[in-house]
């Protein structure tokens, strides 16, 4: 936490003179709901340090980096032994303000555009299929596991079931999710553990 303290002022500043500065608004009120519940006026910018200091703020931490452009800055700096927690690949204005992401481990962000106030979960992969990624609308929750790839658009106010593998267009208020598990052979005699 010692590390971080002197970049705390330097990302207040960025934060201050950033032109995605009521993107960041608006990702720090989607976090502060989850977590602690809404902090107006100044007390903001209080959690606003917490949780680019805090090592539980580290899915903030990285999208707030991504959002003022030290993407570079974040991989060198921020990562501990090299481990990947995010991987963002789309364009800066064409990332939604409000974007809360649950445990960003292992989850690898390729869109061409991602709403507002999405949600996001953990080993989440919006990924290219040849030179084509997927499109995002606004009130999108990902479920763990999820993998949406291609030229593919998910629409407004859509549920992605966990582990479900998204390869086709998704309509406006829908909810889609991966098959049941179902019995493929059953072994007899039973199987001892």
């Amino acid at each position: 936490m010692a590390l971080f303290m002197p970049l705390s002022w330097i990302w207040l500043l960025a934060y201050k003179f950033s032109s995605q500065r009521e993107k960041i608004d608006m990702d720090l009120d989607r976090f502060c709901k989850v977590h602690n519940g809404c902090l107006p006026g100044n007390r903001r910018i209080y959690y606003l340090l917490s949780e680019l200091v805090d090592d539980g703020g580290s899915e903030f931490r990285s999208l707030f980096l991504y959002r003022i452009g030290r993407k570079r800055y974040f991989i060198k700096h921020t990562m501990p032994h090299g481990a990947i927690l995010l991987g963002f690949d789309v364009p800066r204005e064409k990332l939604g303000g409000g974007l809360f992401i649950q445990h960003g481990y292992c989850t690898d962000l390729s869109a061409r555009e991602i709403g507002e106030n999405c949600w996001i979960n953990q080993r989440v992969t919006l990924g290219y299929k040849g030179n084509d990624c997927p499109t995002i609308g606004n009130n999108v929750t990902i479920g763990v596991g999820a993998v949406v790839i291609g030229n593919v658009k998910v629409g407004n106010n859509v549920r992605i079931g966990a582990n479900a593998i998204v390869v086709h267009d998704v309509p406006d208020n829908c909810t889609v999710c991966s098959p049941a598990a179902t019995i493929v052979k059953r072994h007899d005699p039973p199987v001892n553990e």
